[in-house]
C-alpha cells in the first residue's frame, strides 16, 4: 500500500512516500481503506523525537491517528464490510498510522460517518473532538452559564472546543491573533483577546475578578501553565492538554481539579459527537486539504503555529 513514513527522528524532511505492507488484522479489529487522514501537532512532535519516553516504536513509522474511510474486512466484529466510518487509531506503540491507504483499527475506536459529512470533514474531527469532549464534558463537567477559557481558539482543538463549549451553553473566552478574530467569533466565541496586543490574563482578571470556571490549557510555555491556575476560580477545573499541572500550593488551596489529559479512543462517544456534527449542533473546523505526497509540507505548516482549523491529507477517492 502507498504510505508516508519515517525511519529516523528529525525535521519534516525525514518523511518519505513509498510502499509499505498492508496491516494484518488482530482480534477485535476491522480493516479500513482510508479516504483521508488528519494532520495533528502530535504527529510532528513524535516525528521530531519528542515524548519518546511514553511511546514504544517499530521502524519505519507511519504517522497519523485519525481518519475516515470504508471497512473492507470486518474480522470477528459486528461491523459490516462497506460501512463508511471515522475513527481514532491511537496506540502507545508507533508503527502503522493513518498516513496510508489502509489501517487496522480496534472496532471500539470507530463510529459511523454520517452521510451529510464528507470523508475530508470526517477525518478532521475525531482526535480534536474526543479531546475537547473528554476535557470539557467528562473532566471539567462544564455546564450552561459557566465560563471557560479556550486557548488558541483558531487551531484545530480550539475550533472544536469553542463549538462544544457553546453547545453546552457556556460563556467562552478565547485567544487568537487579529486575523483570526472573525473566525473564532464565527465558531461562537463570546469574548476574543488578541494576545499579540493585550495580556489575556489581565483582561480576564478584570472581567472575572472571582475567576472563571474552566481553563482548557493547550499552550506549553511556563507563563501560560501557571496563569491557568491563577485564572480559575475556587473549585474550578484546568485540564492540561500538553503538559502536567504545575507544582503550586494554590491548586490545593483553591481545590482546583487539574490533570494532564490524553485523548482516549471511544467509538460510542465519537458516534454521539458525529451526530451532533450531522445535525449542525457542532461546527466542523475550517479545513485545508493536501495530497498524501505533501505530508512534509503539512507538517511544516503545522510547525509554523499559524494554521487555522485543520489540515487533512487526501489519501484516495472511495
Amino acid at each position: 500500500m502507498r504510505a508516508v513514513y519515517y525511519e529516523e527522528f528529525g525535521s519534516a524532511d525525514v518523511l518519505k512516500t513509498g510502499n509499505m505492507p498492508e496491516p494484518d488484522l488482530k482480534p477485535g479489529q476491522v480493516l479500513v481503506r482510508i479516504a483521508a487522514a488528519a494532520v495533528n501537532p502530535i504527529d510532528r512532535r513524535l516525528r521530531a523525537g519528542e515524548l519518546s519516553d511514553f511511546f514504544q516504536r517499530q521502524w519505519p513509522i507511519i504517522p497519523g491517528w485519525d481518519f475516515s474511510g470504508r471497512i473492507v474486512d470486518r474480522g470477528d466484529t459486528d461491523w459490516s464490510i462497506g460501512q463508511d466510518v471515522v475513527g481514532l487509531a491511537f496506540s502507545w506503540f508507533l508503527h502503522g498510522g493513518t498516513y496510508a491507504e489502509y489501517i487496522a483499527v480496534d472496532s471500539t475506536a470507530i463510529a459511523l460517518k454520517p452521510e451529510n459529512i464528507s470523508f475530508i470533514e470526517g477525518a478532521a474531527v475525531p482526535l480534536v473532538s474526543l479531546t475537547a469532549w473528554q476535557a470539557l464534558v467528562e473532566f471539567s463537567n462544564l455546564k450552561s452559564g459557566q465560563t471557560v477559557l479556550v486557548q488558541a481558539g483558531a487551531g484545530g482543538l480550539g475550533s472544536v472546543a469553542i463549538s462544544i463549549a457553546k453547545h453546552l451553553g457556556a460563556y467562552v473566552y478565547t485567544t487568537a491573533r487579529a486575523h483570526n478574530l472573525d473566525y473564532v467569533k464565527s465558531r461562537g466565541a463570546d469574548f476574543v483577546i488578541d494576545y499579540t496586543t493585550d495580556n489575556y490574563v489581565d483582561v480576564i482578571s478584570d472581567r472575572e475578578p472571582d475567576g472563571i470556571d474552566v481553563v482548557l490549557e493547550s499552550l506549553t510555555n511556563e507563563a501560560a501553565i501557571t496563569a491557568a491556575i491563577h485564572l480559575v476560580k475556587a473549585g474550578g477545573a484546568v485540564p492540561y492538554m500538553n503538559n502536567p499541572p504545575p507544582d503550586m500550593a494554590e491548586i490545593k488551596a483553591k481545590n482546583i481539579k487539574t490533570e494532564f489529559l490524553h485523548n482516549r479512543p471511544d467509538g460510542q462517544i465519537l458516534n454521539e459527537i458525529m451526530m451532533l456534527y450531522a445535525e449542525k449542533k457542532l461546527q466542523i473546523p475550517q479545513i485545508e486539504t493536501l495530497a498524501l505526497k505533501d505530508a512534509a509540507e503539512a507538517h511544516r505548516r503545522s510547525e509554523s503555529g499559524q494554521t487555522r482549523g485543520k489540515i487533512v491529507l487526501h489519501i484516495q477517492d472511495i
